[in-house]
């Protein structure tokens, strides 16, 4: 049986995929009349990834008639995620999707939806990009992400046009997936907290067309940026809350903290303090949690040095 990629006619095909029992997954493909790579761009990842989603909308505007080779957008990935406004995970099973690929056939919920994505979608295409943004919790400044040592990918991630550029393991990820399948991927975050942020989603859907670009999929030109010659690139560690309680973070995205600084403390219900978190390294925070709940082991800031 060809898989829902080969199926496509020239043109826009809507397809409702059902990797589990009760789960539909929209993909749209997008196939030019003429012959050129697949390139797969995904949003929804994590649910509640507005401004991601929202990108991901606007590229099925895309005309079959501007597109060479063939554009596939997943454009809500986690649909139990979206409908329940979940914070990183899935309701079906509590687990982040973005840390348990390549998946498993046969393991939970999110294992299995996991599984399909890598094997009926990331292994058919020739490169891939993975929008999101911050969750309903975080705030960030905007970013790319690649496999540390892929080549293809980090030149992806410049072309993209973000300052930062993140080298990561990215262990467990949808890039990780499809690294796997020899497809160079990359992950592109703007926007967050939940909200609208038309300013974000412009810049995630520019990315996506510099990318698009450089593959010769359209002659769409994103525009020009002042530091597009001037892009960091950069390694990100986590600062870990080891406790959970009441989060009071004395940092700012895109400040710059000292190695063993104070981000923050956390407080009981009884408004006492509990624990500090300290920075592990100096650097630039780039993202972190906004809400006033934190949870064990979660991370509460990301430094980039």
């Amino acid at each position: 049986m060809r898989r829902l990629i080969d199926r496509a006619e020239p043109g826009v095909t809507r397809y409702v995929a059902r990797p589990i029992k009760d789960y539909q997954l929209p993909l749209i493909v997008i196939r030019g009349s003429r012959d050129g790579p697949r390139v797969c761009v995904s949003a929804g990842v994590h649910g509640s990834e507005y401004c991601a989603i929202e990108a991901a909308q606007r590229l099925l505007a895309m005309s079959p008639m501007e597109i060479r080779g063939t554009l596939v957008v997943a454009p809500l990935v986690n649909t139990p995620g979206f409908s329940k406004r979940s914070v990183y995970t899935s309701p079906l099973d509590d687990k982040n999707l973005n840390r348990v690929f390549p998946g498993d056939p046969v393991g939970t919920p999110t294992e299995q939806v996991a599984h399909w994505f890598a094997n009926e979608v990331l292994s058919q295409v020739d490169a891939y990009i993975d929008l999101h943004c911050g969750d309903l919790n975080e705030a960030l400044e905007p970013f790319t992400l690649f496999r540390e040592g892929d080549g293809e990918a980090e030149r992806l991630a410049r072309v993209f046009g973000f300052p930062v550029a993140i080298a990561s393991p990215a262990t467990g990820m949808t890039i990780s997936a499809a690294a796997a399948f020899g497809v160079p991927a990359i992950i592109a975050e703007a926007g967050g907290g939940g909200r609208y942020d038309s300013e974000a989603v412009d810049r995630l859907v520019d990315g996506v067309q510099r990318v698009l670009q450089e593959l010769q999929v359209t002659e769409r030109r994103a525009p020009q940026r002042e530091h597009d010659n001037t892009i960091n690139i950069l390694r990100c560690v986590g600062a870990v809350a080891d406790v959970g309680g009441l989060w009071y973070p004395n940092c700012s995205v895109g400040s710059f903290v000292e190695a063993n600084s104070g981000l923050g403390c956390i407080r009981n219900l009884y408004g006492d303090d509990v624990a500090s978190v300290t920075a592990p390294v100096a650097g630039k925070v780039m993202f972190h949690i906004s809400s006033l709940a934190v949870n064990p082991g979660e991370t509460v800031a990301g430094i980039c040095f």
